[in-house]
């Protein structure tokens, strides 16, 4: 079978699955979305949300691997060193989120409050938003840059595969009330971003780590918005101050063109100190 239908199958078989659940659920979304966009999304929001999104790609992907006789781990999961590539990720987007942050803070273009009061709320939302970043991070990564870059590869390359499932990747985001055009850009920048990491380790987990920590930094660390959307339950509360273009607006830190530069660099240093792992990493399917 040609890769264009393989990944056509991919996502029939997915489309179908999100189908059955939205139809389980639908009181439930319709609950979530009146409320999400009246007081901010909860960590019990964005789970379900997410898990809604993961069992229909795991559904999808263990059909692929059946009928290519391969395991479901295959398509991005099978790397000895998953523990710490996820941890290093993690590491990696914290820093990279705190210093678009310190930097729009040094500039002028954001404004912070606190957040929860008390001691034991903070650790309370620190926790539940520290395990649903987390599944944020495995979630878009698997669905997106699992099976569906695996098979894209095959008939476009690589390269060919990461843009194609990139744009794909912001299409999706603009579907989130806030978005902004720069947003966009700097979200199919990030998906090519993790492609990048994904051609250099060799797997998905540290494209998880990272993914999950920058949505953990915005979503509780810094309480910024998150591709127009925000959340409850924030350790701090930040605002956008001043140009659109600098502050990133109603997007948040996502619709900066400082976040396009730090995507830029992080490119840059994943290209240069990442690079000589590809050589010892697993091959992608």
């Amino acid at each position: 079978m040609r890769a264009g239908w393989r990944a056509a199958l991919f996502l029939l078989a997915m489309a179908a699955q999100l189908l059955l659940v939205a139809l389980i659920l639908h009181e439930l979304f319709s609950a979530m979305a009146v409320h999400g966009l009246q007081g901010g999304l909860t960590p019990f929001m964005v789970g379900v949300n997410e898990l809604g999104l993961l069992l229909p790609a795991c559904g999808a992907s263990a059909l692929m691997a059946f009928l290519e006789d391969t395991r479901l781990t295959a398509y991005g999961l099978a790397d000895p060193r998953k523990l710490p590539r996820l941890g290093a990720g993690f590491v990696a987007g914290a820093v990279a989120l705190s210093a678009l942050t310190l930097v729009l803070r040094a500039g002028g273009f954001a404004t912070e409050q606190a957040g929860v009061p008390g001691l034991a709320n903070e650790i309370f939302y620190a926790l539940k938003w520290l395990g649903v970043s987390l599944l944020i991070g495995l979630t878009e990564e698997f669905a997106l840059r699992g099976y569906l870059l695996s098979a894209l590869r095959r008939g476009m390359g690589f390269w060919g595969a990461a843009g194609l499932t990139s744009l794909f990747f912001g299409v999706l985001h603009g579907m989130n009330p806030g978005e902004t055009p720069l947003g966009l850009v700097d979200t199919v920048g990030a998906g090519l971003l993790f492609c990048l990491f994904i051609r250099c380790t060799g797997s998905l987990w540290f494209a998880i780590g990272f993914h999950g920590a920058w949505d953990y930094a915005e979503n509780f660390l810094f309480g910024t918005a998150d591709s127009g959307t925000r959340c409850v339950g924030t350790l701090l509360i930040s605002a956008p101050r001043g140009n659109v273009y600098l502050s990133g607006g109603v997007a948040g830190p996502e619709g900066s063109l400082f976040c396009t530069a730090l995507l830029l660099l992080a490119g840059v240093l994943a290209f240069i100190f990442m690079r000589p792992a590809a050589l010892l990493a697993p091959k992608l399917p």
